[in-house]
C-alpha cells in the first residue's frame, strides 16, 4: 500500500513537471513562430520614381526590382512624370494602401517634402534614392551618387586632358541637387588650375537647349576646347551642336573638343567608341537600386542602417568603354 502511494506520487510528480513544461513550451514556440512569421510576411514597397523616361530611371527600377524578387519583397513601381504634384498624389494613395516603406527618387528636393512628412505622420517609413529631401521631414536611409565627385572627376580629366583652356559648363536645372553637387564638384575642380576660364549655362538636362547653347557659344568663343555636360544625355545635343557649326571632330584630329559627361549610358558609351565623346562618369542605377531595397528591408526588420549612402563615380574613357560590367554595356545587351 506504501509502496502503490510512493508510485502514485511519484506518477503526480512527473505530471507536474510535463504540465509545467508543456506550459513554457508554447510559450517559446508561439514567440518563435511570430518571428519567424514577421520575417517570412511578404514586405509590401512602393517605389515612386521623378521619371521612367530616362535610360538610367529604366536601369534603376530593373536594379530595385530584381533586387526584390531575389529578398522576396513586394515592389510597385510608379512613374512620376517629371511633375512633383504627381508624386505627392502617389505619396498620399500608398499611404492609404499601408504599404511597408516607400522608397522615393524625388523630383525635387523641396517640393517632395510634405509628402514625406505624411508619411512620417502615418509611421511609413521613406528611403530615398538618386537625390534627396530637404530638410523637414525623416528619411530612414538616403542613397545617392556621390555627385560632387563626380564633377571633381571629370574637372580632373580636362585638366590632365588639355592643360589650359576655356570650358562650356552645361548644367542641369539650378534648383536640382544632382546639378548643385555635380557643378560645385566640377567648379572646385577647375579652381585647382589657374589656366582654365569655366562659362557655364542652364541648358535644363535638355538636348535639345544643349544644342543651341553649344552652337550660339562656340560661335561667340572660339576659345572653347573642352564641354562639360550636367549628364550624358545633354552630350547629345552637344553633338548637334558641334555637326551645326562644323566643329564636331575625332580626337586624332586638329580642334578636337573634349566632351565629358555623368551617366554612362549606353548612347554615351557609344559615342565614346566612335571618339565623338571623350569620357563620361559612370554612375551605378543597377547597384544604387540594389542598395535601396537591402537598406529597406533592413529596416524593417529592425536593423541599423547608414543615413547616408553613397555609390562611387567611375571615369570611362576609350581604355574601359567596353567593360561588360558597366551598366549601359549591361543595357545594350538587353
Amino acid at each position: 500500500m506504501k509502496m502503490k502511494r510512493i508510485n502514485s506520487l511519484v506518477v503526480f510528480l512527473m505530471v507536474l513537471v510535463l504540465v509545467g513544461c508543456s506550459s513554457n513550451n508554447p510559450s517559446a514556440t508561439n514567440k518563435e513562430s511570430e518571428e519567424n512569421n514577421h520575417n517570412e510576411e511578404t514586405i509590401d514597397i512602393a517605389v515612386l520614381l521623378w521619371s521612367r523616361g530616362f535610360e538610367f530611371m529604366v536601369a534603376l527600377d530593373e536594379g530595385i526590382k530584381e533586387e526584390a524578387e531575389k529578398l522576396g519583397a513586394n515592389v510597385t513601381v510608379l512613374d512620376g512624370q517629371e511633375d512633383s504634384q504627381v508624386q505627392l498624389r502617389q505619396i498620399e494613395d500608398n499611404i492609404a494602401k499601408g504599404v511597408d516603406l516607400i522608397i522615393l527618387a524625388p523630383n525635387n528636393s523641396d517640393e517632395l517634402v510634405p509628402g514625406v512628412k505624411k508619411a512620417n505622420d502615418a509611421g511609413i517609413p521613406v528611403v530615398t534614392v538618386d537625390s534627396i529631401v530637404a530638410e523637414g521631414a525623416e528619411i530612414v536611409s538616403s542613397i545617392s551618387f556621390n555627385n560632387a565627385e563626380a564633377g571633381q572627376v571629370a574637372a580632373q580629366y580636362i585638366r590632365t586632358a588639355l592643360g589650359e583652356g576655356t570650358v562650356l559648363e552645361l548644367t542641369g536645372s539650378p534648383a536640382a541637387y544632382h546639378a548643385i553637387f555635380r557643378g560645385g564638384g566640377f567648379n572646385q575642380g577647375m579652381e585647382e588650375s589657374t589656366d582654365f576660364e569655366v562659362i557655364s549655362q542652364n541648358a535644363e538636362w535638355s538636348a535639345e537647349e544643349s544644342q543651341s547653347i553649344t552652337a550660339d557659344s562656340l560661335t561667340a568663343n572660339s576659345e572653347i576646347n573642352a564641354i562639360f555636360t550636367h549628364n550624358d544625355d545633354m552630350q547629345r545635343g552637344v553633338l548637334s551642336g558641334l555637326r551645326q557649326v562644323d566643329k564636331l571632330k575625332t580626337a586624332e584630329e586638329d580642334g578636337y573638343i573634349v566632351s565629358v559627361g555623368v551617366d554612362g549610358t549606353p548612347e554615351a558609351l557609344e559615342r565614346i567608341r566612335k571618339g565623338e565623346q571623350a569620357a563620361t562618369v559612370n554612375q551605378d542605377p543597377f547597384e544604387m537600386g540594389a542598395l535601396a531595397v537591402q537598406t529597406a528591408i533592413k529596416y524593417i526588420k529592425g536593423e541599423d542602417v547608414p543615413k547616408e549612402q553613397f555609390t562611387p563615380p567611375v571615369l570611362i574613357t576609350k581604355e574601359n568603354v567596353d567593360d561588360p560590367d558597366l551598366w549601359g554595356n549591361v543595357m545594350k545587351n538587353k
